[in-house]
């Protein structure tokens, strides 16, 4: 009888229009992931999870037509990782059919730990759960899937402030030290991710707006290390969350403003700011 419920539960999201992304309440840091709204897109297929009273519906939907090809069930409230304030999202892993997902739960406070699911979406079930201290969401994945990434919370007075950290899936660890530009001194920064971009050889590019700079952080996801790229704006521009972080067809990585403008261009080669404009 309790399988059957679940089973009606579980249709009757379906059926309905509910696409809520998780959000912080009570001012407290966001917890990171997205429920409802486009989920995340693999092929012909696109798989959004939706809160059902107490449980989460996982389902892998045709882009084509809408139709829902799979679902299933699990206990909690969970959501597809959202990387970037543009809506971006991640947690695919190397083998192409493993998604993580992250817990939904948002508070006034820093979480002491905090919990994942890998979910395997072929045989729409859950294979692996993952609990690691304080307060983590997803961040990035190595391309051989043995580094897992997060970004930790640091602060309770200010959500701001954070640190990455990697997680050794094939130890089953989370790594000691925090992941940092070996040319600084500082673990903790403070800003939040605007706009994505990866590259096929690991290296993953944010976009981040803090409240008196903005910057790229480069993370070699292959090798745990990362590189900041500071803009040379002495100000944070007003319009800043409206810009995107883009690779071009010269080996660069590029920041263009709302109408496509290019704002700032960076050598990927060397990680140097190779153009920029003074009034972005």
């Amino acid at each position: 009888m309790r399988s059957r419920l679940l089973r009606i539960a579980a249709l009757g999201v379906m059926s309905g229009t509910l696409v809520t992304p998780a959000a912080s309440a009570g001012g407290g840091p966001n917890p990171g992931v997205q429920q409802g709204w486009d989920g995340i897109r693999q092929g012909a297929v696109r798989y959004v999870a939706l809160p059902a009273g107490g449980w989460t519906v996982v389902e892998a939907i045709r882009r084509s037509d809408g139709r829902v090809l799979q679902f299933m069930t699990l206990k909690g409230s969970w959501g597809i990782p959202v990387v970037a304030g543009d809506g971006t999202t991640a947690g695919l892993m190397a083998d192409g059919r493993t998604l993580l997902l992250g817990e939904a739960s948002a508070g006034p406070y820093l979480r002491k730990h905090s919990s994942f699911a890998f979910v395997d979406l072929k045989r729409m079930k859950v294979v692996k759960r993952l609990r690691v201290s304080g307060h983590q969401v997803f961040d990035a994945l190595s391309p051989d899937g043995r580094y897992l990434y997060f970004v930790e919370y640091v602060s309770q007075q200010d959500f701001t402030k954070y640190r990455v950290r990697a997680y050794d899936l094939r130890a089953e660890r989370l790594l000691q030290q925090a992941v940092i530009d070996k040319r600084e001194r500082e673990t903790t920064m403070q800003g939040s991710p605007i706009s994505r971009a990866e590259t096929e050889a690991g290296w993953v590019y944010t976009l981040y707006g803090g409240a008196h700079e903005s910057f790229i952080h480069a993370l070699d996801t292959r090798n745990v290390t990362a590189i900041c790229i500071d803009l040379p704006w002495k100000a944070q521009p007003k319009r800043l969350f409206e810009f995107r972080l883009r690779l071009d067809g010269e080996g660069r990585l590029v920041v263009r403003g709302p109408r496509g403008r290019v704002l700032a261009a960076v050598d990927r080669g060397n990680h140097r700011i190779v153009s920029s404009v003074t009034d972005p």
